[in-house]
């Protein structure tokens, strides 16, 4: 059986290099016009033709994506950009748009297409059709269980199956969210989904003569503004999931069928590629040489702020456990990402490095590289003018410290947090009814919790 491919995301050029030292097989990438990222995405086709000649020096791939909706008013520009994307030449594209498959299919029947997520491909029917249209990949929708993978697998056994297992999670089917657009007029499917999910709520019982049982939201942001909400036995659905991580599940999704681990995150730092690399990368070498899952990986994991961990659907479908009541941002974590190493001088022992947190004369640094990591405390500290310093801080620059030995190539630092946040779990049900108490107690906004 063929090794497993780390798919890593790239949000610009400098990511995938991360991505790639640090152990990703491929990476996916595309401009903001077409991408279901148009926010923090640097990539530019020039930047796609250097990522393209990297990845082939390194026996490595770029997967194109374009994977948005499109309207009428960007098939022109679609036709035009494919053009120079064909010239380009890259491993395959991700789409999801059925039109705009058709084009490339039509027009370029040798650039291999990979179904995005997008799609909400989610049966081996509904593979088989897209398998007949020339898709060569399907990117598994996250709301799959295992078991349904491997009757995918069995039921069509001649297509790539690809699958994530890290990264942010949308409360709506594998990203297709209603909230953004119906409150901020923002498609996710456009690209420029502003994460209305997470934010606070007030929530609001309807005055009389309204019947009590209907309330609203008041989005906090907008303050005086409200939306009707309806429930069900099963309670409402603005929820704000944790991040999904199925590290300890690979072995049984690769004997499932998966071909290639997806992770998610392609506005997340320079840090978040190389670590999520680097983590998953022991993970899969592991698996394949058949060793057992290596507990201290959840250590390195913990690193990277998150908003707690959760296997998904992959084991059965998410209880309480998968949501976060406590926070909306990413605040579980015990290191912080404190420089971007740039060039180790033997002679002085000084490493010159962005810095992109404070950094203090005294504290406890992480030295990463691609191979090796190593604990240190910071003794000197100098600034861009090489003057001797206590603390340096992030947006001005490069600073340099002195390390007590070579950290090797494109090295992080990382900066450990002197009092940890500790994961918060609340039981649903309390929640609910700490909830209701309170609205039956006084016709006041009374907070939903992040969102």
């Amino acid at each position: 059986m063929e090794p497993v491919e780390l798919l890593m995301p790239a949000g610009s050029l400098e990511k995938l290099k991360y991505a790639f030292a640090y152990g990703a097989d491929a990476v996916y990438a595309g401009v903001p016009l077409f991408s279901l990222r148009a926010r923090e995405n640097e990539f530019n086709e020039e930047d796609l033709r250097e990522g393209l000649a990297l990845a082939r020096a390194q026996n490595k791939k770029v997967y194109l994506t374009a994977n948005i909706f499109g309207r009428n008013l960007k098939l022109k520009s679609f036709q035009e950009h494919l053009v120079r994307w064909a010239e380009l030449k890259p491993h395959a594209m991700i789409m999801s748009d059925p039109g705009l498959i058709m084009m490339v299919r039509e027009k370029y029947p040798e650039i291999q297409v990979h179904l995005s997520v997008q799609a909400n491909c989610m049966n081996w029917q509904s593979v088989k059709f897209w398998q007949q249209m020339g898709v060569t990949r399907i990117i598994l929708s996250r709301e799959l269980r295992l078991e349904e993978i491997k009757e995918i697998r069995q039921r069509v056994p001649d297509i790539e199956l690809e699958s994530f297992v890290h990264g942010s999670i949308c409360i709506a089917y594998s990203g297709r969210c209603l909230l953004s657009h119906y409150m901020s007029h923002r498609d996710a499917n456009q690209g420029v989904c502003d994460n209305t999910c997470r934010y606070s709520f007030g929530v609001h019982k309807a005055e009389a003569p309204k019947p009590d049982e209907e309330f609203y939201l008041e989005d906090l942001r907008d303050k005086g503004k409200f939306y009707q909400i309806d429930e069900d036995e099963h309670g409402t659905y603005i929820m704000n999931a944790k991040d999904l991580c199925s590290i300890e599940y690979l072995k049984q999704m690769k004997d499932a069928g998966v071909c290639s681990f997806k992770v998610e995150g392609r506005t997340k730092s320079v840090y978040y590629a190389a670590m999520i690399s680097k983590i998953y990368r022991r993970a899969i070498d592991d698996m394949e040489a058949g060793r057992p899952f290596d507990p201290s990986l959840w250590d390195e994991l913990h690193k990277i702020a998150h908003r707690g961990y959760h296997p998904g659907f992959i084991a059965g479908s998410p209880d309480h456990s998968g949501q976060n009541y406590d926070h909306s941002v990413s605040r579980h974590y015990t290191q912080s990402f404190a420089g971007l190493g740039e060039q180790f001088d033997p002679a002085t022992q000084e490493l010159a490095f962005e810095v992109r947190a404070q950094l203090r004369v005294g504290a406890e640094v992480e030295v990463i590289g691609p191979k090796t990591s190593y604990l240190t405390r910071v003794q000197e500290l100098y600034n861009g003018r090489h003057e001797r310093v206590e603390v340096v801080h992030p947006g001005t620059g490069r600073a340099y410290i002195r390390l007590p030995q070579d950290p090797g190539n494109m090295p992080l630092l990382s900066v450990k947090k002197t009092e940890p946040v500790k994961e918060t779990i609340i039981v649903q049900s309390d929640l609910v009814q700490a909830l209701n108490s309170q609205i039956q107690a006084a016709d006041t906004s009374v907070p939903l919790g992040p969102m």
